[in-house]
């Protein structure tokens, strides 16, 4: 046998023990340096030789401990075995386990060092020791080494047994003794009653309650439910399963439909009460009660509403004890409600009672529902006349429950074109039955006797007269006797209903249709989160749609009809509400709060299905109010025109703010001061003080005097954005032209404000003289868009019916100095006279004259000269 463990501690191996060899020993601070390295490197070395030795022995135990956790050891024999086996593994660990000195802990640490720093420390020079360099050679050796022991680290334990145990049987051992621990019986002696055991090994049973899929009861497993009282849903399945000796367990029971007999298996629904038992070493016994189920309810809950564009609403209350899972309503005729004259006095062709899925929730309990039928059945052949309705709701066990008839007039449209509601009684009374077919058509070719006088348009004249050759073709071929066939009667009535609707409509279903579009767009836009400026757009374009459908609603029915009646949840609205609610939804999008405008945006259109455009207010012709506006807007740009020439003055001259001898007040007065009061009454031209004018300059400047010219010029700019986005006359070519040039002002007017920001102020005024331009062509448009629409009001063509009226009314420029009508209607808006030209003659003039003058400041006579170069 190999030893080496004594020999020398860097010798490789050995074949016959040498003796110990001694060595000097390392100095003190190497080895305090050493000892917790060494030391843990050798405990480690003690625990790799016992389990490298001991790991047979340890098997052995771990399979011991299984064995007598699951009851292995209940004979002699095994323990003797299992004894032997621990003695055997016991000498052999003994042989082969060898107690580690520290002369091998020492070996293995420099083993793991580099160089062997621990070795060479212990060693001596062996030659030159008296030369000097060769000493110090050696000393810087040995210092290199002893700094390499900075690194001494304890080596780990090798416990790898891997090809010593190639089978595994430590961890099958281990794995049993684990399990013993955790769920092992733990019985060393034989078991009380050894027959009883056998049996119940020989035969077992299993049986479940499975109750049905749509009570959402849980299954009840038999075994694990004590002996007593079981209750169960009516329908459950009863699964009983035995296995081993069939004829040592039984299964009785009142609730049983057949004996079991010797079948290894029973399976069936449970459709009463009664017992069930289940017999062998260990008797269990249940009293099963089968509960009921209950079939649904269902009745109307709450008043009915209609909704003028024919939508009703109905709410309704459903129960079940398990949940609802379908529902319908059943729309039936009362023939006993109807007034039987004209077309309905025969009796109706037979038809299939109409029915209508109930709304159930898609989530939650189905027990208790608490929901709204809303439907529309505008073009069905029942619409208008006396209905029943019946609610019907099933549960999952197929059982259904009927609801009281709940009597109702069928919502129908409401037609106020007294064409359209005669086509609409035709229609119904061809509906009702074929056999009215020959009397509608004689009644329809009555009505277009003299065409002439019903002033139709001529695409629906032709589609009349087209629908009544149809139908006296077809009670002319067919052999339906006084009928006509079944497609060509739904023909005929999808004909006279469109006409009807086109009649009464005319224009308003396309303004209808451009306002549920852009609302749509707005709403897809909230839930995708749009960029402000697109939400910005999209609302500007839902203001016009909605302006649109309000003119044309108006236009509709002007007057109204007092002795019609008037649903409950009528809502008169003016414009100006309109515009409020529109203003809040924007304020609500600007500030993110898109769920409450999206609401917010519901609720308006609800309000507009039920809405009567008020036509209270001011007798003022369409449009005044914004053109009175528009033209405050134009006095206040001019205004801070005015104040910034001014400050332009005075930059050039170095003078004091707001002071200048050449700085005249609107009265010829000295302006001194922010506000350019002109004050001295003495000093100006026509005597008069300068304080008034000043106060009506500051006005005109629009805002307060402290506040900068940029902030005033950004305010008239939003208050500007505002009276176009509110402007009238958007279905116009010239309205449009309007919006477009008032925009084109809103953006001059930005960028002088930041010009003014910026202090250039030649730039700002260049920018100012746009705006005003832009405002002027505008102003022209939109009195253009509002004479165009009073034409067409008044039945007119190419006549401007305020025109007459402004001419008497202008000042030297041509324009109107009532506040209304703005420039005239020609193609300049100064107007087209000698006076004009005149005016504009000396206005030249002038400006000559003060851009020749060299005492003026530069920038105002570069200024002067821009404006020349327009000219």
């Amino acid at each position: 046998m190999k030893k080496c463990w004594d020999a020398i501690p860097f010798q490789n191996g050995c074949d016959v023990s040498t003796g110990p060899v001694t060595r000097p020993d390392l100095p003190q601070k190497v080895q305090k340096r050493l000892r917790w390295p060494l030391a843990l490197t050798r405990g480690g070395m003690v625990l790799e030789r016992l389990w490298q030795s001991g790991w047979p022995l340890a098997t052995v135990g771990l399979a011991a401990i299984a064995l007598a956790g699951f009851g292995g050891f209940r004979g002699w024999p095994v323990i003797a075995l299992m004894g032997l086996a621990a003695l055997i593994c016991l000498v052999f660990a003994a042989r082969r386990f060898i107690w580690p000195t520290s002369g091998h802990a020492l070996r293995r640490l420099d083993d793991r060092l580099t160089g062997h720093p621990i070795a060479t420390l212990q060693d001596d020079q062996a030659t030159g020791v008296d030369d000097v360099a060769s000493a110090q050679l050696w000393q810087a050796h040995q210092d290199r080494m002893l700094a390499r022991l900075n690194d001494a680290r304890p080596v780990a334990p090798d416990l790898r047994v891997a090809r010593k145990d190639p089978y595994a049987l430590r961890l099958i051992a281990a794995t049993g003794a684990v399990m013993a621990i955790g769920f092992g019986p733990w019985q060393f002696g034989p078991p009380a009653d050894t027959d009883g055991a056998a049996a119940q090994i020989a035969a077992s049973w299993e049986g479940w309650i499975e109750p049905p899929a749509y009570t959402g009861k849980p299954s009840l497993y038999l075994d694990d439910q004590p002996d007593g009282t079981l209750t169960t849903p009516k329908g459950s399945r009863l699964t009983l399963r035995r296995y081993g000796d069939l004829q040592a367990l039984g299964f009785e029971g009142s609730i049983l439909d057949t004996d079991a007999g010797a079948a290894p298996s029973l399976s069936q629904r449970i459709t009463r009460s009664g017992t069930l038992s289940i017999a062998g070493p260990e008797m269990r016994r249940w009293a099963i009660t089968a509960l009921e189920d209950t079939p649904p309810t269902v009745r109307p809950n709450g008043p009915l509403t209609r909704q003028l564009n024919g939508d009703f609403t109905l709410g309704f209350v459903a129960s079940d004890d398990y949940g609802v899972t379908g529902g319908a309503v059943i729309i039936a005729l009362s023939l006993d409600d109807i007034t039987r004259d004209h077309g309905l006095t025969i009796d109706p062709e037979p038809r299939s009672e109409v029915t209508v899925d109930l709304p159930l929730p898609y989530r939650g309990a189905r027990t208790m529902i608490e929901g709204v039928l809303q439907e529309n059945l505008i073009e069905h052949p029942y619409a208008g006349l006396p209905v029943t309705l019946t609610f019907q709701t099933q549960d999952g066990a197929k059982q259904t429950g009927d609801s009281d008839p709940f009597p109702m007039i069928l919502p129908a449209r409401r037609f106020l074109n007294p064409i359209a509601k005669a086509l609409i009684e035709q229609r119904r009374d061809l509906v009702w039955n074929r056999a009215n077919a020959r009397r509608v058509s004689q009644v329809l070719r009555a009505t277009l006797f003299h065409p002439e006088d019903l002033s139709l348009p001529e695409g629906i004249y032709l589609q009349l007269r087209g629908a009544i050759r149809r139908l006296e073709a077809g009670l002319a071929f067919s052999e339906i006797a006084n009928g006509v066939p079944e497609d060509l009667r739904d023909e005929i009535a999808k004909v006279l209903w469109d006409v009807a609707v086109e009649l009464e409509d005319g224009q308003l279903d396309d303004a209808r249709a451009r306002m549920e579009e852009a609302q749509r767009r707005l709403e897809q836009a909230m839930r995708d989160g749009a960029t402000p400026e697109e939400l910005a757009e999209l609302m500007d374009e839902f203001r016009d749609a909605m302006r649109d459908y309000v003119e044309q609603l108006a236009q509709q029915d002007p007057q109204g009809d007092p002795n019609a009646p008037q649903p409950d949840n009528l809502i008169e609205l003016s414009q100006s509400d309109l515009e409020a609610m529109m203003d809040q939804i924007e304020e609500l999008m600007r500030e993110g709060r898109t769920a409450e405008a999206m609401e917010m945006l519901d609720q308006m259109r609800r309000m507009m299905e039920n809405m009567q455009a008020s036509k209270g207010g001011e007798s003022q012709r369409p449009g005044d109010a914004a053109r009175d506006e528009l033209r405050e807007t134009m006095r206040q740009q001019q205004g801070l025109s005015d104040r910034a020439f001014r400050d332009l003055q005075e930059q050039g001259q170095g003078s004091q703010a707001g002071e200048n001898q050449d700085n005249e007040g609107r009265d010829g007065g000295q302006g001194r001061g922010q506000s350019h009061e002109g004050s001295g009454g003495e000093q100006g031209q026509n005597g008069e003080g300068g304080a008034q004018d000043g106060q009506t300059e500051q006005q005109g400047g629009g805002g307060d005097p402290g506040t900068s010219l940029a902030d005033r010029q950004r305010a008239l700019q939003n208050e500007l954005d505002a009276q176009r986005r509110n402007l009238p006359g958007a279905g116009d070519p010239a309205g449009q032209a309007a919006r477009n040039a008032l925009d084109e002002a809103g953006r001059a007017m930005g960028q002088a404000a930041e010009a003014l920001e910026q202090g250039d102020i030649p730039e700002a005024l260049n920018q100012q003289a746009d705006a005003m331009e832009a405002m002027r062509e505008g102003l022209r448009q939109f009195d253009e868009a509002m004479a165009n629409q009073q034409a067409r009001e008044n039945g007119q063509q190419g006549e401007n019916p305020g025109e007459s009226d402004r001419a008497s009314n202008q000042d030297p420029l041509g324009r109107s100095q009532s506040g209304r009508g703005g420039a005239t209607s020609t193609d300049s808006p100064l107007g087209d006279t000698d006076e004009t030209y005149r005016r504009a003659e000396e206005l030249m003039q002038e400006l000559r004259k003060r851009s020749g003058e060299s005492d003026r400041p530069e920038l105002e006579r570069d200024y002067l000269k821009r404006l020349l170069d327009q000219f």
